[in-house]
């Protein structure tokens, strides 16, 4: 009878065991997932705070400097530079900006995400605010948006619905596609962002369940880039969108301009790249 009793019991264990076995092998992926998963939003969130300081950086930059690319774009490379530097002293965080840290065998650097990830779009002053003040224009022949005496000149002298004190408000939007760089998840949330991907018109996936909206958006704000045009990276840089590694961005900034609005970055080292569409719009 004790036999019995002690063979049945070493029967239940071995059950036991085995179902114990069978639980771990099904939750463990799970629990990987949760954990890779919270450590990549984790980044992704920091990441954005980041780029909501660099993008108001950019502005603040901008509205001292004629709001011309390379003074958006010094504002954005200072402003993404912590994401970006390893070094606790400041000849160390100089040379991390141009140079980067080291990111799986690639260096990573603030100059090189802003000029092959991000895209600035200009949404103040608009196109028709230049037009309105054809005729004031700078030594080099740029027009730009009277700054001067700005509480003593008429309200309404608007254009477009708006007015030079309105004209004098810089606002901008910064796309910037991040790496996601937790192995696993990096490909999963990559690919939620993708499907959410405002631009790409010819898709058939959940995100033109609002594509009138969206359309609307793009339309207000520049032509935004696709998820494959930023991710895809420009001047030869990775390819973030083929590798399903890239996470869209978007932040916000509006300041008050404290120079003269120029419509063109003549002469300037990154001119040629205002308003190109590519890396600025200015709609």
């Amino acid at each position: 009878m004790k036999k019995r009793l002690l063979l049945m019991n070493n029967r239940s264990d071995s059950r036991q065991r085995g179902n114990a076995m069978t639980e771990f092998v099904i939750v463990i992926p799970v629990l990987i997932l949760l954990i890779f998963g919270t450590i990549q939003i984790g980044l992704i969130y920091s990441a954005k705070v980041t780029l909501n300081y660099a993008t108001f950086q950019s502005a603040r930059l901008g509205a001292t400097n004629n709001a011309t690319y390379s003074a958006l774009r010094r504002g954005l490379i200072r402003g993404l530079a912590p994401l970006y530097t390893a070094s606790s002293d400041l000849d160390g965080i100089k040379i991390d900006i141009t140079r980067g840290i080291n990111s799986n065998g690639q260096r990573r650097d603030a100059k090189s995400e802003v000029d092959s990830y991000t895209k600035i779009i200009r949404l103040s002053p608009t196109a028709d605010a230049f037009a309105r003040y054809a005729d004031n224009r700078n030594v080099d022949g740029t027009v730009q948006i009277p700054n001067d005496n700005l509480m003593f000149r008429p309200s309404n002298d608007d254009f477009d619905g708006a007015n030079l004190q309105d004209a004098n408000l810089l606002k901008i939007r910064v796309q910037y596609c991040y790496k996601l760089m937790v192995p696993i998840v990096n490909r999963l949330i990559a690919s939620l962002s993708q499907l959410t991907d405002s631009a790409n018109v010819g898709d058939s996936r959940f995100a033109d369940q609002n594509r009138g909206a969206v359309d609307q958006a793009a339309s207000r704000y520049g032509q935004l880039a696709s998820y494959d045009e930023l991710c895809g990276g420009r001047g030869g840089a990775n390819d973030r969108s083929s590798g399903s590694t890239g996470f869209m961005l978007f932040s916000e900034a509006i300041v008050r301009m404290q120079s003269p609005a120029y419509e063109d970055d003549v002469g300037e080292a990154f001119g040629d790249l205002m308003c190109d569409g590519t890396h600025m719009s200015c709609p």
